[in-house]
């Protein structure tokens, strides 16, 4: 089902998989958005597997449940981990997945396709210069950079009510583009500025109490991609500025290979859903060769 403008909630998408099986035999894949449908519908199997768009995580969630309600079958939902995963938060229905990251940004990230992206959009003596200098991987410092802004989004996540003065250029307003170097003090004085710590000093304090956990858990990915992006345009590479976030994230996403999917976590994982779903499909067969003619190598 193709990308909607108008408004869902999760009754409506409930209907929507409702009606839609009058036609479709097979598998509903629901979906957070837009860049999810973007990313899954050359990967899922055609003719076998349905793309709903949800609007939302909580949709995704709330449509699979009333569908269980129903008895409904054939209906896998996948969502952003977001922070469940660090709040021991269960996802309510075996019809649910959820990324093996922060989100599907993050798995990405993680994954040889960030090497890929680099090779197209970077500047290999740029990087190798930094690289030496830093003595870590572009992957590792911009984990690092990432953590300052997710450690934030976990304290929010753990005191609701908090108001955190990204916006949508905060990353840019924090980070040097020459040094490729988040300022942490000027955004932590904008965080006690929003009254949401008293001073720099409890802001540290609380992040230092945050308890350990995997760095791909915590950063978030739009974060790390417009980071990325920043880090590219000097720092590792010469991007020219009319290349926007969306760009790199369509880049980054055409060149995550099928090997990547149907070899990791998060392949077995639908792979595991379908065995106990028969006879619904969601992944393309990965020995297929279709399948493969959009693997990058």
């Amino acid at each position: 089902m193709k990308p909607s403008s108008w408004t869902k909630d999760a009754a409506l998408i409930k209907d929507e998989v409702i009606m839609g099986r009058q036609i479709h035999r097979g598998s509903f894949l629901l979906l957070e958005g837009e860049d999810d449908h973007k990313f899954w519908h050359p990967r899922v199997a055609p003719r076998e597997c349905e793309l709903v768009i949800g609007d939302g995580k909580l949709n995704v969630e709330g449509a699979i449940e009333r569908l269980d309600t129903r008895n409904f079958s054939g209906a896998l939902g996948i969502v952003d981990d977001d922070f469940d995963r660090l709040r021991n938060k269960t996802l309510p229905s075996p019809n649910l997945l959820a990324t093996d990251a922060h989100d599907l940004e993050c798995v990405l990230l993680r994954s040889p396709a960030l090497e890929r992206v680099l090779a197209e959009c970077g500047d290999q003596d740029k990087i190798r210069r930094f690289e030496d200098t830093q003595d870590c991987t572009v992957r590792d410092a911009l984990l690092a950079r990432g953590l300052v802004f997710g450690r934030l989004r976990w304290l929010a996540a753990l005191r609701r009510g908090w108001s955190l003065p990204f916006g949508e250029r905060g990353r840019e307003r924090f980070t040097d583009r020459k040094t490729w170097e988040v300022d942490r003090d000027r955004l932590y004085t904008a965080v006690v500025k929003d009254g949401v710590l008293q001073n720099i000093d409890a802001v540290h304090t609380a992040i230092s109490d945050l308890p350990d956990a995997d760095p791909w858990s915590i950063c978030q990915g739009h974060d790390l991609i417009v980071l990325l992006r920043i880090g590219l345009q000097q720092v590792l590479g010469n991007l020219k500025k009319s290349k926007g976030v969306a760009d790199v994230a369509a880049l980054l996403r055409a060149s995550f290979g099928e090997n990547e999917l149907h070899q990791g976590t998060f392949g077995q994982s639908i792979r595991g859903w379908e065995s106990a779903n028969p006879p619904y499909q969601v992944l393309k067969n990965y020995a297929d060769p279709q399948a493969r003619q959009g693997e990058r190598i």
